[in-house]
C-alpha cells in the first residue's frame, strides 16, 4: 500500500512540475515547491519539450 501510494505523489510531483512549466515558472522555483532536484525538473522538462 506504500508504495502505491508513494509512486501516486511521485506522478503527481511530476504532473505538477509539467503544469508549472508551461506556465514558464522557473526550473529552481519548481523544484523548490515539488521538493524535486532542479536536474529531475530539467529532465522532465526536456522530456515534455517545454525546455
Amino acid at each position: 500500500m506504500c508504495e502505491v501510494i508513494e509512486r501516486n505523489r511521485a506522478e503527481t510531483k511530476v504532473e505538477v512540475a509539467i503544469e508549472l512549466l508551461k506556465e514558464k515558472i522557473s526550473i529552481e522555483m519548481i523544484a523548490r515547491a515539488t521538493k524535486l532536484t532542479v536536474g529531475q525538473v530539467k529532465e522532465i522538462g526536456k522530456k515534455n519539450a517545454l525546455i
